[in-house]
This record gives structure tokens, sequence and C-alpha cells, in this order.
């Protein structure tokens, strides 16, 4: 599905990037169509409000990391217009312990961390229900790409 929107809304969302006003958190890539207005495409496959909810196993929890890093990709460097401008974050699983998932946040991304955690949260638990924490692990001494301290632009 398309639907064009004035120009204007888009310029005023921080990385021209509108978020679904029934699917809060989920960012709808962003097409120039004619002056003045954005053409967003909507993708019809399932998403993560209508997923089979997963139970809680270590490998459960990549798959949802991966998912989210896929999902989310406006804020991670999950495609190649991303890396192309330097946003080259991404998601870790750390441990899963009892309910509560922990993930490390690295490399460099669009968004400050008050806004890209409770997505990061919010995207887990609806997939996981079973999850009723998500941490976010301090990042790992060094200075590798793997362990170097997030960013933010």
């Amino acid at each position: 599905a398309t639907m064009v929107v004035p120009h204007l809304i888009a310029s005023a969302v921080a990385c021209a990037v509108l978020l679904s006003p029934s699917q809060p958190g989920l960012p709808l890539p962003l097409i120039r169509a004619r002056p003045g207005t954005v053409r967003v495409h909507v993708r019809a496959a399932e998403d993560l409000y209508t997923r089979e909810p997963l139970i809680l196993t270590w490998e459960n929890a990549e798959r949802v990391i991966e998912e989210a890093q896929q999902d989310l990709s406006t804020v991670f460097g999950s495609s190649q217009e991303n890396l192309d401008i330097g946003i080259t974050g991404a998601l870790e699983l750390v441990d899963v312990d009892g309910p509560v998932v922990v993930v490390r946040l690295s490399g460099t991304f669009w968004h400050s961390s008050d806004r890209l955690e409770p997505r990061v949260d919010n995207y887990i638990r609806k997939r996981i229900p079973e999850v009723v924490d998500v941490e976010f692990a301090p990042p790992l001494e060094g200075g590798d790409a793997g362990g170097a301290e997030p960013t933010f632009a």
C-alpha cells in the first residue's frame, strides 16, 4: 500500500521517518513523490503485531534481536543506505536470565539512547511476552568495532 503525505510532515520528523500511528515504533520507509509530498510505502507483510508470539529461549531471543535490527532498520546499520551515512548500530544478545533479556548496543545510531532503548524493549516484549524486562549492558571495554561504546548522531 502507498500513502502520500505532505512533505512538511516528513521534514518535521527526525531522520525523515514516519511512524505508523496504528503500529507505534515501526518505521515506514519514505520515497520522494511529487514536490511537496512524500510517498510512504507500507509493508503488507506480517509485522510485529501480527507475528506469532515466541516462547523465551536463547535461540528465540537471538532471532528476535535479528528481526528487531531489520524491522527497526532506520536506527540500526542494517541497510546499505544507513551504512552509507555512517549509521552502524548493532544489537547483541548478552544474556537470558530468567524472564530478563540482557542486550548490548554498539556502533553509531541515528536516535538517542532514550529513544532507542524503549523501542528495542517494546519490540522484544511484544515478540516474547514472557520477557518482563530488557536490560542494556554497558559497552565492552576495548574499542573494537563490536565493543565500542555506542554513539548517537
